[in-house]
């Protein structure tokens, strides 16, 4: 019976999530609560020592994800930093300039270089600031506002495979070290560069027609008349244009924690763009960049009171066995199982990892049938529908809007291309660990 109400619970709130009647932040605590509820946990702690409702909700939830919630802060600071003095604009321009009027080098070059600038930028704000700058410079070649939009959004999941940030929610979540991580980081961001890069030709140079024998026009379309804010007319040079790699030379290169890859990246920031407001900008990236991390925090405790729920051995009692008993034990098993559930990672979905994912991924892990390095490459390679197609997502919304077109168009010309990417990270995934 205590399994039945809990699978009820899930499915009613997933619906609630997918229809946007209850946001995430507030949903996963509450399915926690409720889980907790149902499994018979008291709501104080019992004379054996074991934590009560309170105790695993809050006092052990909320830090539960502690250590990504810190560099969730010094990530958005070293992001703010960058907008705020001009070196991402810059960037962007530098790159527009050296690829002329090509459409096709500039699709090329764009989701190249815009992907390395997301392994340090990232949210809503980052994706206005970049998408405000390039996608009129994509339109003004002749590269359709649909596709400049899709090459933006899926150089920004791209980049988020890098993003030190993201990698946060596996180290505490499963246990995992950086360089676990790391290892299967880089092959599945080499697959999803060249699923962008095929993106790019399939849909720029044969507008998304491989085999059709009508000769391309490329009149320039219309995109909404919006400019880019431009920074103050700063000039910024070579060496600063740099600060959004040094937190992965820093990590990936020296093997530095990532906290301290990004302090170093942006005190190297304030020492190349130094100048009499430099200490106004970076008191300026400092609360910003908190402020912008506030939802993201709150849902990062909600997501901890769920993992510490669902892992305490009162309530796994109950969902682990059932959940055992369908995950799959070998490679090519591993592989068909979460190719077909891939988008169960859209729409705030059981494979989402800022959601469900590492909830359900936890209990995954209890059964002891899937490893904590397999889990990972199947919510990473899945995820990447998520941080591309997803509709929900604010990025997709706002990038929508700005091309005039609809947020399920995104959605309908990137699955294919994305789905098929997360096929071959998982194949990748069963190959490393099985």
């Amino acid at each position: 019976m205590t399994t039945v109400l809990i699978a009820i619970i899930f499915i009613v709130l997933c619906v609630m999530m997918f229809t946007k009647k209850l946001s995430a932040m507030f949903a996963l605590p509450l399915m926690a609560f409720l889980f907790a509820l149902v499994s018979g946990i008291p709501f104080a702690d019992t004379e054996a020592g074991e934590a009560g409702i309170l105790a695993l909700m809050f006092v052990d939830g909320p830090v539960r994800l502690a250590s990504s919630m810190m560099m969730m802060i010094f990530g958005a600071i070293l992001a703010q930093y960058v907008k705020t003095v001009g070196i991402a604009q810059a960037i962007v321009r530098k790159i527009s300039e050296l690829s002329g009027d090509r459409p096709l080098v500039l699709g090329l070059v764009f989701m190249v270089i815009l992907s390395l600038l997301f392994t340090t930028l990232g949210g809503l704000g980052s994706i206005i600031m970049i998408g405000s700058i390039v996608l009129p410079i994509m339109a003004s070649v002749g590269i359709s506002p649909l596709t400049s939009g899709c090459i933006l959004i899926m150089a920004s999941s791209i980049g988020g495979i890098f993003n030190l940030t993201n990698w946060g929610l596996y180290i505490d979540g499963m246990g995992l070290t950086t360089n676990a991580i790391r290892a299967y980081a880089w092959p599945l961001g080499a697959v999803f560069m060249i699923i962008g890069v095929v993106f790019v030709v399939v849909e720029v140079k044969f507008r998304g027609k491989l085999f059709s024998k009508k000769k391309i026009s490329w009149a320039a379309p219309a995109v909404s008349e919006k400019t880019p804010s431009e920074e103050s007319g700063r000039k910024v040079n070579f060496l600063a244009m740099l600060t959004p790699f040094v937190p992965l030379v820093m990590v990936l290169g020296l093997e530095t924690d990532i906290i301290t890859g990004f302090v170093v990246a942006i005190l190297y920031g304030v020492l190349t763009t130094i100048n009499k407001n430099s200490l106004r900008d970076l008191a300026k990236s400092v609360t910003q960049g908190i402020s912008d991390t506030a939802g993201a925090i709150f849902l990062l405790i909600g997501i901890g009171m769920l993992l510490t729920v669902v892992m305490d051995p009162r309530v796994t009692e109950h969902i682990g066995p059932q959940l055992a008993s369908v995950l799959p034990i070998t490679g090519i098993m591993f592989v068909i199982f979460f190719s077909v559930l891939a988008p169960l990672a859209l729409y705030r979905g059981p494979l989402n990892v800022w959601g469900l994912g590492l909830g359900i991924g936890a209990v995954m892990l209890s059964s002891g049938k899937i490893s904590a390095l397999a889990l990972m490459s199947a919510l990473m390679s899945t995820g990447q529908l998520q941080g591309v197609c997803d509709p929900t997502n604010t990025g997709n919304v706002w990038t929508a809007a700005y091309t005039n077109s609809d947020v399920n168009d995104i959605l309908r010309k990137t699955l294919p291309y994305v789905w098929a990417g997360a096929i071959i990270g998982l194949i990748v995934g069963a190959v490393m660990y099985f």
